[in-house]
């Protein structure tokens, strides 16, 4: 069964974010616009599924000693305000094949090209993006060329890249990393998953990281 669906979040952009997360879509119960369809203990934001890892894992990173973690949209906003990240996905709207919640199931891709407006503008300080795995650094990039932007990849190596973005006669230039995938479809261990957001995010550990 194939469904059209939108994205229900729009970006969070709290003031003087220094990074932006990246993704693709929500699973699908969270698409539906109906609150009921959430399971217990899932949080009607980004990465809120009770499967996934991401929340665990960057609190984890941020705030090692802090016993509590998001268990709220607002606890997770304010979460990310304190770290000066921001979060948003690349896609607005999307076709799902089964409910599945995996990227391989999703198709006929409407792009956020809002998200693209807001990173080609001086209202914002991003230094660096994180994409929540290669295929949201895929999509961001098709999206790049659908939108008609200019850009440029340099200092190319493995899970990291730097880019630049033209509009008109503005440059606009931004470290990417491509993280480890936080759903727990991917054969990977916690340890790993921690390793690699811990190395990843080091830009972005500032005096009110804790320790």
């Amino acid at each position: 069964m194939l469904e059209q669906q939108t994205h229900p979040f729009k970006p969070y952009f709290p003031h003087e974010a220094k990074a932006l997360i990246i993704g693709t879509a929500p699973p699908w119960n969270f698409c539906t616009k109906d609150s009921q369809r959430l399971r217990e203990g899932e949080i009607n934001f980004f990465y809120g599924s009770i499967h996934n890892l991401f929340w665990y894992v960057i609190k984890s990173v941020f705030e090692p000693t802090n016993p509590r973690w998001p268990r709220t949209r607002l606890q997770c906003e304010s979460f990310l305000k304190r770290h000066q990240l921001a979060m948003g996905d690349i896609l607005h709207s999307f076709t799902r094949q089964d409910r599945k919640a995996s990227d391989d199931h999703l198709s006929g891709f409407e792009y956020n090209f809002r998200l693209l407006d807001k990173l080609t503008s001086v209202s914002h300080s991003i230094e660096y993006l994180y994409f929540s795995s290669q295929f949201a650094s895929d999509l961001f990039l098709i999206a790049l060329k659908k939108h008609g932007l200019i850009f440029n990849i340099h200092k190319e190596e493995r899970k990291f890249y730097q880019i630049t973005l033209q509009k008109k006669r503005d440059m606009y230039n931004y470290s990417c990393y491509i993280l480890s995938s936080p759903s727990p479809r991917i054969n990977r261990s916690l340890a790993e998953m921690l390793e690699d957001y811990r190395s990843k995010f080091s830009p972005c550990l500032g005096e009110n990281a804790q320790t």
